[in-house]
């Protein structure tokens, strides 16, 4: 991923604690300490680890929502009826609230992402004991890349709005968040969607002067080719999810505009509800947007939107999104040699991932390669079938605190709850109550943050436009029920969801039922 032309079709990659020690076209002129060590012969093509630059992961166990109809911007569809009983308060009120679901959901998401290659993520935090902290797990995360060498990101979901009693004070926050020496850069969630009041969200910060070469404009659809422009000339980047735009509001970011301004731009899922299950599928859909507007990238471009240029992004290019021999060992294995290696990646579904490594050990992959490369007898592998295929993961991770659930486990766990939404909030309450009686501290030890999950402040509530007051008022009851959704792009009713999607076209729809179903 350093040139498009940069592929060697027959060579060999060493490992050293942690880093890329070595690569080769011939297994001779591996250095001398790697003599008589495990070789293991992938008869893939291997790829830098893949980076997803935009995700509400704790909504991951949510099937894909039905959108109803077509939004204009962000401030619509989170006041829906279905959208608040089926997505929102199955996390908020439920999921996010006990340790015992929210360690099965953090487990669940995060194997959901590995088996789709995905090495690094954005966005996850945990309350443990009633104290903010980024999870700690198997994946890499943006805000806390657990490496020196990797400047942690920061991020912002609300709109920055600039009126109101307290503009002056959100302002300000948002301009020492942003120029925060101490970190890296800056996500906010940047104009999405496609009216004027979406676009007004980029003005607030250009009036402010608050766009620099630290600011990841996430979504940024309703920018015209002129403030994409600004955005590349302040050295600030953007976060492309383009299966969430056209589910929600009908298209993608213009991709000849964000051509020619030479921007920096990067992919990213969203979330299940409303985006891809995963960066394979994203870059489907990323895929199937270029094309229709004109194959404005090449697919190595597309590539680089999910590698090099996603690490360069957040400012992590000299260490990862390349196979180079110094940088950080996260590596992708995909089965199979094709011709068009960029296509073969596109085009690669779950069962085509044949072995995941991050920070030089081996998290998921093909069970005999898991079994080869394992290093920790202590802590076993545990085995599932993806496809037809046998597969394996290793979650262990020092000082984690889901060490002791599985995938399988949290996939059980789920489940169950899931399934009955009002009876496990009254077996947390009955146990809750009991605690009390005990004398005992009933403060859950690890729950989840919802950067989803925002209020409008009352002095600012008219900068928004919102759907009819009735359904602005109503309060609809949590659903009783909601299936687990699956960690792979089948399962369940996924494709009748597909199908009623009404904001997408039916060829995207038949596209990414090509890549699946076969």
């Amino acid at each position: 991923m350093q040139a498009e032309s940069r592929i060697i079709n027959d060579g060999y990659l060493a490992i050293k604690e942690g880093r890329i020690a070595a690569i080769t076209d011939d297994q001779r002129k591996l250095p001398a300490e790697f003599s008589g060590k495990v070789i293991v012969e992938t008869e893939g093509t291997i790829y830098p680890g893949l980076i997803d630059l935009h995700n509400h992961f704790v909504y991951n166990v949510l099937p894909l929502w039905v959108v109803p109809k077509r939004y204009d911007n962000r401030s619509q569809w989170p006041s829906h009826p279905e959208y608040r009983a089926g997505v929102s308060k199955p996390i908020k009120q439920a999921l996010a609230k006990f340790s015992v679901s929210a360690k099965a959901l953090v487990r669940y998401v995060e194997a959901k992402a590995l088996l789709s290659g995905t090495t690094t993520g954005q966005g996850m935090r945990t309350q443990v004991n009633g104290g903010s902290r980024l999870f700690r797990g198997a994946l890499r995360f943006a805000e806390q890349p657990e490496n020196e060498s990797l400047p942690p990101a920061r991020s912002m979901v609300p709109d920055l709005v600039v009126t109101g009693a307290t503009a002056a004070e959100r302002i300000s926050n948002f301009r020492e968040a942003l120029n925060d020496e101490s970190g890296g850069v800056y996500f906010y969630h940047l104009s999405e969607g496609i009216d004027e009041s979406a676009r007004r969200h980029f003005s607030n910060l250009k009036i402010n002067d608050l766009i620099n070469d630290k600011l990841v404009g996430i979504h940024s659809l309703g920018l015209q080719e002129t403030d994409l422009n600004h955005l590349q000339q302040k050295g600030a980047k953007v976060v492309w999810s383009p299966f969430s735009n056209q589910l929600l509001y009908g298209k993608t970011i213009d991709l000849r505009a964000l051509k020619a301004s030479g921007l920096l731009f990067s992919l990213g899922c969203d979330w299940s509800p409303t985006g891809s299950k995963n960066i394979l599928q994203e870059l489907k859909v990323a895929w199937f947007a270029n094309q229709q507007q004109g194959e404005v990238f090449s697919n190595y471009e597309l590539v680089c939107a999910a590698s090099s240029n996603a690490a360069a992004v957040t400012g992590w290019g000299a260490h990862l999104g390349t196979l180079e021999a110094g940088k950080l060992a996260d590596i992708l294995v995909i089965k199979g040699n094709e011709d068009d290696a960029y296509m073969q990646l596109i085009k690669a579904a779950e069962p085509e991932v044949e072995l995941v490594i991050i920070d030089g050990i081996a998290r998921y992959g093909n069970l005999d390669f898991m079994k080869r490369l394992r290093v920790d007898t202590a802590h076993p592998i545990e085995e599932l079938t993806i496809g037809n295929r046998q597969k394996g993961f290793y979650l262990y991770r020092e000082n984690s605190m889901i060490n002791d659930i599985g995938f399988n486990t949290a996939t059980q766990t789920l489940t169950e709850i899931m399934r009955d939404l009002p009876g496990f909030l009254n077996r947390m309450e009955q146990e809750k109550a009991t605690l009390l009686d005990l004398g005992v501290d009933t403060q859950e030890e690890f729950t989840l943050e919802l950067d989803n999950e925002f209020e409008i402040e009352s002095d600012v509530f008219q900068e928004y436009e919102h759907p009819d007051e009735a359904e602005l008022l109503a309060d609809p009851p949590m659903v009783d029920a909601i299936e687990l959704d699956t960690h792979t792009v089948s399962g369940n009713d996924y494709w009748e969801r597909i199908e009623a999607q009404q904001n997408i076209s039916a060829e995207l729809k038949n596209w990414l039922k090509s890549c699946y179903q076969h």
